[in-house]
């Protein structure tokens, strides 16, 4: 499993899916942005804060599109391999 922010995606966004599940993950990426501020850190906040500072031209959405793809992928990863998540090693790879 890829962690680094250079990952490049070779689709697009699509509405192919279950609509619930998509509108339960971008909650999740928005709880997970505002709960930042807390001192609640992740790979995945991390990414996301990267990516908003760095392009001002791309819209909040299409990047937070992008996070849930990385939240997707890191659950799986951790389900199959039955790990708990730590910030400490997601953010070192």
């Amino acid at each position: 499993m890829r962690y680094d922010c250079d990952y490049k995606s070779s689709g697009f966004i699509t509405k192919r899916g279950n609509t619930i599940a998509r509108k339960v993950l971008f909650k999740a990426i928005s709880n997970i942005a505002s709960t930042a501020t807390y001192g609640h850190q992740n790979h995945i906040n991390d990414w996301y804060q990267k990516k908003k500072q760095s392009s001002m031209s791309k819209g909040t959405k299409k990047i937070a599109i992008g996070a849930m793809s990385r939240l997707l992928r890191t659950m799986h990863y951790r389900v199959l391999n039955n790990q708990l998540y730590d910030y400490d090693t997601a953010s070192k790879r």
